[in-house]
């Protein structure tokens, strides 16, 4: 009897499956089916008249149909046990996946539609992207539209994996999950084809911390820069930012444990031994108000590019929308489009340093000269207008904001009760239950980084701290975190110009 629960495959008295059951287990199994009976006839009427009959017993086909119904309707959420280290259960859980979740929808025929959900490199064929087809099929040859980055790219090769073993199969078809070669520029999460069939997707953990990462040897630098880079397009929750000038590399993480598993895997897979400095919090700036940014490049000759911004402040967690007001006749549209690519990098830096989220940005006006304008002179301008708007209106500083709850000995509560006054937490009122005390509430990052650690040491080891990011917030006035500024603020109109020129 392996801890899975035949509760739909045998009879109440059946024991030839697993051996003689003693009585307890007879009466436990005997319990758990008459809960399972109980809530598919909440749902089904049918279920519900012959289990108040007794008359009629359920067969077990139409138990197995009941809840292959219900689940996939999200009505009921069966739950198997097993261990896959010991190979126990393993064969249960495939069968409920096949019997009780629902078939693949859609049709070859249909437009083309997939996902990349991960990726590997192969030292024959290159990076290859596992994608799963909610629609139409792919074939080798094939060229097929990267609708998130645009581009279209030509498949060499399609396989099917089995652990370390692949066959090529020459196409995969709507339901079917293959590596696909040849998408040299795909990353996770890009759309294949159209996204007209690809259900919502759950959002990612966002990361919170920023760490430097530095080689044991310098003579490895070359080589830490080429891994970092690899796992970072395999892994979305790895944001890897270098800056070549300076020699250095920065990662955006979510939390100490991702930082040992990278350190374990770039030892085992790429042979580097990695020293990271201590995670900094990742603030983030917003507008204080709102506002016109306004640029007029004309000099040094030959350029010319007039734009004007009016810059807004929109509702947390929105992030950035930006849209053009200016008609094609003052500003060709492929200068506006320079405009649209250059506004978030524009925002990747504000006056303190931080990344400038959650604002509307609305090109107003804009103007070009028949002769002098070349579309560089965008690229050049766009970061002087949206930076003048910024200094003209002010940013606000955002910190992260966790969502939690504790869970204490209750003698321990007047402490980490004053202890989360003073972290600047909000929280409901304590719940005391058999002599402990739980809490929920939101707390700042920034004053509860390490308070797991500590409040391991208040309780003995009996409390609980678990987080969860929830959104950004403004800081309190006398909070203030800047961060250096990589390159030359364009605000500094003269030196700016020239470093974009390459004459500084």
């Amino acid at each position: 009897y392996e801890g899975v629960t035949p509760l739909i495959d045998s009879d109440i008295g059946d024991t030839s499956a697993s051996g003689a059951r003693s009585g307890d287990d007879c009466q436990e199994h005997r319990r758990l089916r008459e809960q399972l009976l109980e809530h598919l006839a909440m749902h089904d009427d049918v279920i519900l008249e012959k289990y108040l009959s007794a008359q009629e017993l359920l067969s077990t086909k139409e138990i197995a149909e009941a809840v292959a119904m219900q689940t996939k309707a999200c009505q009921i959420y069966p739950i198997l046990f097993g261990s896959a280290i010991k190979g126990v259960g393993v064969a249960k859980l495939l069968d409920a996946i096949v019997n009780h979740l629902p078939a693949p929808e859609g049709s070859v025929e249909a437009p083309l539609s997939g996902v990349v959900f991960k990726l590997e490199r192969d030292k024959t064929m290159g990076r290859m992207a596992y994608v799963r087809l909610y629609g139409g099929q792919i074939r080798n040859r094939d060229t097929v539209w990267n609708d998130t980055q645009h581009v279209a790219q030509k498949v060499t090769q399609i396989r099917k994996m089995n652990a370390q073993s692949h066959v090529d199969v020459g196409m995969v078809a709507t339901g079917d999950i293959a590596a696909v070669c040849g998408l040299t520029s795909v990353r996770i999460g890009d759309v294949i084809g159209t996204a007209a069939s690809i259900p919502d997707a759950f959002s990612l953990s966002m990361p919170l911390l920023t760490v430097q990462a530095h080689p044991m040897e310098e003579a490895e630098y070359p080589r830490l820069v080429a891994a970092l880079t690899e796992l970072s397009d395999e892994d979305p929750a790895i944001d890897l930012q270098w800056y070549q000038e300076e020699r250095e590399l920065h990662l955006k993480v979510m939390g100490v444990i991702q930082l040992e598993i990278l350190h374990s895997i770039l030892q085992s897979r790429f042979g580097l031994s990695v020293q990271f400095d201590a995670p900094s919090i990742i603030y983030k700036e917003t507008p204080k108000a709102s506002g016109e940014g306004f640029v007029a490049y004309t000099m040094p000759k030959p350029c010319w590019a007039i734009l004007r911004f009016l810059i807004e402040p929109a509702p947390r967690g929105s992030g950035l929308t930006y849209r053009s007001e200016v008609r094609t006749e003052d500003l060709l549209l492929s200068y506006q489009n320079e405009v649209d690519k250059r506004v978030p990098e524009a925002l990747s830096q504000g006056l303190l340093g931080w990344e400038v989220t959650d604002l509307h940005v609305t090109l107003i006006e804009g103007q070009h000269h028949v002769w002098h304008t070349h579309p560089l002179d965008f690229v050049v301008a766009t970061p002087m207008g949206i930076m003048n708007g910024l200094a003209n209106i002010g940013t606000q500083l955002l910190e992260p904001i966790l969502s939690f709850r504790m869970s204490v000995p209750e003698e321990a509560g007047g402490r980490v009760l004053s202890d989360l006054v003073q972290m600047r937490a909000l929280f409901d009122s304590p719940i005391v239950s058999d002599g402990r005390l739980v809490v929920d509430g939101e707390i700042p990052l920034a004053t509860s980084l390490d308070y797991s650690v500590k409040l391991g040491a208040i309780t003995g080891g009996r409390g609980s701290f678990s987080t969860r990011f929830k959104t950004y917030r403004e800081c309190p006035p006398d909070v203030a975190v800047t961060r250096q500024r990589r390159g030359v603020n364009p605000l500094d109109t003269a030196k700016y110009i020239l470093s974009v020129r390459k004459a500084l």
